[in-house]
């Protein structure tokens, strides 16, 4: 199968996917309470949450920019912020083709290697997944009632294909190793090797920083930003001002696995918001039905807000990019 038709599947599977989530939502929102709810809501706090969301642009360019640095091509922090601007307006299109988009847009206007960039970006993933575990921490010790209801509800769904995935990986990786000294004759596997080596030497960044306080109170502030984002948005409605910090702690963990999904535009974002105020009022003895309501609107809202300020800022991207160009 080839890159292209590989491409094309993944992307009519995530647009499919996306239809999903969207007929979900639609099936169990109330159209007139989520017109009520748009109505009282105060849009002051959805306005904070956007210019918190673009503020963590440039947190992310500046740690992308500290972690150039080390390996010998640096750029500035201005290139970095609209290229991570374009990088989410891609994602709204086909699932992960930001990371992509981030890297080829910053070769475009600062001349920084694409593998490289690309094994940065590994990297700073490999750091979210690290903060994302230590919210997950944080809301086990605070919400355990809530992420257990939460997670309950994907009970019963089979992991054989996991098991698969994994056994024939092992067999691939096998292979490889069997038949390498042949594979390295190969030009095409001598370019796939130097790109890997690229990558590598991008992951290997954080190994030469010589600013490492900075780069932690970079991260540490970028999944600042991404808690409240979501939580001040609670007092932009009546039914959920009364919600903490471990609320938020546990949204900030649903509304991670919602983005996860490979559904065009993070369509899945509303709706897993349902299911994770269902499982919050479950937990507080509630109904279920009510927080599953509530969800469906402040689903709904946040993600059209943060939506509205990719677009903008994607499409003020098209605008500067050039501008910044080298070529």
């Amino acid at each position: 199968m080839t890159a292209k038709l590989r491409q094309i599947l993944f992307s009519v599977c995530a647009i499919v996917l996306a239809a999903i989530f969207i007929w979900l939502t639609l099936r169990q929102t109330d159209f007139q309470v989520l017109k009520q709810a748009a109505s009282e809501a105060n849009y002051f706090w959805f306005l904070l949450s956007m210019a918190i969301s673009i503020f963590s642009y440039w947190l992310r360019a500046k740690r992308w920019q500290l972690l150039s640095e080390p390996i010998g091509h640096p750029f500035s922090a201005k290139a970095g912020f609209w290229a991570i601007s374009f990088a989410y307006f891609m994602n709204l299109t086909i699932p992960r083709s930001g990371e992509i988009a981030r890297a080829t847009s910053l070769y475009k206007m600062e001349k920084v290697p694409v593998d490289k960039s690309l094994g940065i970006v590994v990297l700073e993933r490999v750091i979210d997944v690290l903060f994302l575990g230590f919210f997950f921490l944080l809301t086990f010790l605070f919400n355990a009632d809530t992420l257990t209801s939460f997670l309950s509800m994907s009970e019963g769904k089979s992991y054989d294909k996991f098991i698969y995935a994994g056994v024939a990986f092992i067999v691939l990786v096998t292979g490889i190793y069997l038949i390498r000294n042949q594979l390295k004759k190969l030009p095409f596997f001598q370019k796939i090797a130097e790109f890997i080596k690229g990558i590598l030497i991008g992951v290997q960044s954080i190994m030469h920083l010589k600013k490492r306080g900075l780069f932690i109170f970079y991260s540490f502030a970028i999944w600042t930003c991404y808690f409240f984002m979501t939580y001040l948005v609670f007092f932009a409605f009546p039914a959920t001002s009364h919600f903490g910090l471990a609320e938020g702690f546990f949204l900030i963990v649903a509304g991670a696995l919602g983005m996860i999904l490979p559904a065009v535009g993070g369509l899945g974002y509303p709706y897993v918001m349902s299911l994770a105020f269902t499982a919050m009022y479950i937990s507080n003895g509630q109904s279920g039905d009510e927080g599953k309501m509530v969800g469906n609107y402040f689903g709904l809202l946040l993600y059209f807000a943060q939506v509205i300020s990719i677009l903008i800022f994607g499409i003020l991207a098209f605008y500067f990019m050039p501008r910044i160009s080298k070529s």
